[in-house]
């Protein structure tokens, strides 16, 4: 159940009782987990909350416009502003057990198919002071295996949080082959992101790609990036982007802006240079105005 943080201030609930205030959020909350779409009829309505006079407390709702009386009931108004429709959440919910099902398939497929043994390299020795026990002792660096796409749930691709070039290995990393300019261009502007996408991150990549340049989608990115904390996934983004206005093709490409290091570097030095600056300009007044104290015999 969604409630906007503005609910109790709202001008038809402010002016509410204690009771019908209670009554009507237990009535959201109610609606919402039984899927009724706003809807509650009159041998429910003792199921909803435990208020004393709940008809005559219904009717101060109805007289406040935050319920709608019909036939055996009520029905709660602009339910579906800001509530999802019955169908919208069970659509959602097999949406996710369809997902569980195919992970639980892959993982079963997955322990039973026969494991073949693998060769290993030696280069340690054998301890002789325990009895039969072996301990390896290797300089080599740590090898990290990354999981193939096969292995994820729902298609989700892998990535590290800084997408390698060329379209082999962007393909490899997670990024898909059409989004593969605007990953190289977020790169070079220093927003680096992990591209963890699923199908629906791909659908909304496209959408944007061909409704906005690049450039724009980048320009908007570096406006949107924050240095102190920076977003670790491309579906930030793709949120940004979700509110940007269609812009056609052949409007003037925005320039990609600074990477935020060379930013930072150049504001450095702007307020060193700024204070060395104050810093000589007091020296000199403090000089000139030690040369007027001296004695003339002296300053000759």
């Amino acid at each position: 159940m969604r409630l906007d943080d503005r609910f109790p201030s709202h001008r038809k609930v402010a002016t509410l009782s204690d009771r019908a205030f209670r009554l009507h959020v237990s009535a959201l909350c109610w609606c919402a987990a039984n899927l009724t779409d706003g809807r509650i009829s009159d041998k429910e309505l003792r199921l909803v909350a435990h208020v004393r006079g709940m008809k005559a407390t219904a009717r101060q709702l109805e007289d406040a416009g935050l319920w709608v009386r019909d036939e055996d009931g009520w029905a709660i108004h602009d339910f579906h502003d800001y509530q999802p429709s019955a169908e919208h959440v069970r659509a959602e919910r097999e949406r996710n057990a369809a997902r569980q099902k195919r992970f639980r398939d892959r993982k079963a497929e997955k322990a039973a198919a026969p494991r073949q043994p693998e060769e290993q390299p030696r280069d340690g020795r054998r301890n002789g002071v325990t009895d039969a026990v072996s301990h390896e002792a290797s300089n080599r660096a740590p090898t990290r295996t990354r999981p193939v796409p096969g292995s994820i749930p729902a298609g989700i691709e892998p990535s590290p949080l800084h997408p390698p070039r060329g379209p082999a290995a962007a393909e490899a990393a997670g990024v898909p082959s059409f989004a593969q300019r605007l990953a190289d261009q977020l790169a070079d502007a220093g927003c680096h992101v992990g591209w963890r996408t699923d199908t629906d991150d791909r659908e909304a990549l496209r959408r944007h790609l061909g409704r906005i340049p690049t450039e724009r989608l980048v320009d908007a990115a570096c406006r949107a990036w924050n240095p102190a904390n920076p977003p670790r996934s491309i579906r930030y983004l793709i949120r940004v982007w979700d509110a940007l206005p269609d812009t056609a093709a052949d409007a003037p490409a925005t320039p990609i802006p600074t990477p935020w290091a060379e930013r930072h570097q150049q504001a450095t030095s702007d307020l060193f240079d700024r204070a060395m600056e104050r810093a000589r300009a007091r020296t000199a007044a403090l000089g000139a105005t030690a040369d007027d104290t001296q004695p003339k015999e002296l300053a000759a």
